[in-house]
C-alpha cells in the first residue's frame, strides 16, 4: 500500500499529530458531555414535580438528554484511547460514533422545538382529568394547590372549569386578611393553568431545544474532524509522539 508522505514540519503540533488533533477535538466533546446530563436533570427535577398532570413528553425529553450526555462520556473514554493509539480501527469507530451522537442531538433539538410550540396543548387533557380528583386525592389537591398558588392561576382554561366549587389556592390573600375569606368567581384568578405552565414548560424546552442545537452545529464539526483524523491515521504517514 502507498503511503502518503506530507511534509508537515512548520505545522503547529496541534495539527501535525493525529494524537493532539483527536484529544482536542475529544476534549470539545466531553465538555458537551459534562453540560448536558447537568442540563437534563435540572429540567428532569423540575417537571417531575407535575408528573401527575402531564405527559411523558415532558420526562423524556430530559430523560434523554441525560442519556445522550452520558453516551458522550463513555465514547470520550474511547476517544482518548485513539487519540493515544492512534490506531485506525479505533479512530475509525470513534467517528462512527460521533455520527450517532450527532444524530440524537438533532433528535433533541427537533424535539425540543415541537414541545416548545405544543405545551398548552400536550397538557390540557392530563391536567382536566387530575382536575376531577381534586376532592378525592390529597396528593391532586395539594399539587393543584401549589400549581395554583405558584403560577397565580387557576382551572385549566380558566376558574369558570371549577364551577361553584374555587378552591382558596385560585384566590391572593393579601397578609393581614381575616377570616372567613371566600373565593369566588369575581375574585379568583382569570388566567388557566394550562396556559401558564404550558408557557413554563415551553421556556423550558426552548432552552433545551437552544442547547441541543448550538451543540448539533459543533458536532457536525467535530464530527468531519473525526472522520478527516481516521483517514489521516490510515493513509498518511504522520509524526509520532512518545
Amino acid at each position: 500500500m502507498r503511503v502518503m508522505n506530507i511534509n508537515i514540519g512548520s505545522t503547529p503540533k496541534l495539527f501535525k499529530s493525529v494524537r493532539y488533533s483527536l484529544a482536542a477535538v475529544n476534549s470539545i466533546f466531553l465538555i458537551k458531555g459534562i453540560i448536558l446530563p447537568i442540563l437534563g436533570v435540572t429540567f428532569l427535577v423540575k417537571h417531575k414535580v407535575y408528573d401527575q398532570i402531564i405527559t411523558n413528553r415532558f420526562i423524556n425529553l430530559p430523560a434523554f438528554t441525560i442519556a445522550t450526555g452520558v453516551l458522550i462520556l463513555a465514547i470520550a473514554v474511547l476517544g482518548y484511547y485513539g487519540a493515544f493509539s492512534e490506531k485506525f480501527y479505533v479512530v475509525a469507530g470513534y467517528a462512527a460514533l460521533m455520527v450517532v451522537i450527532f444524530v440524537f442531538e438533532m433528535t433533541i433539538t427537533i424535539i425540543a422545538f415541537d414541545l416548545r410550540n405544543s405545551s398548552a396543548t400536550a397538557i390540557r387533557t392530563p391536567m382536566v382529568e387530575s382536575m376531577n380528583l381534586y376532592e378525592a386525592r390529597r396528593d391532586i389537591a395539594r399539587l393543584w394547590d401549589d400549581l395554583q398558588m405558584s403560577f397565580e392561576c387557576c382551572g385549566v382554561s380558566g376558574r369558570h372549569d371549577w364551577s361553584n366549587r374555587i378552591p382558596i389556592s385560585c384566590c391572593h390573600i393579601d397578609y393581614g386578611t381575616i377570616s372567613p375569606f371566600q373565593c369566588n368567581i369575581s375574585n379568583s384568578y382569570p388566567t388557566g393553568c394550562a396556559s401558564a405552565l404550558g408557557g413554563w414548560f415551553s421556556k423550558n424546552a426552548h432552552v433545551i431545544g437552544t442547547f441541543a442545537a448550538v451543540f448539533t452545529s459543533i458536532q457536525a464539526l467535530l464530527t468531519a474532524m473525526s472522520g478527516w483524523l481516521a483517514w489521516r491515521a490510515k493513509f498518511e504517514e504522520v509524526e509520532l509522539e512518545s
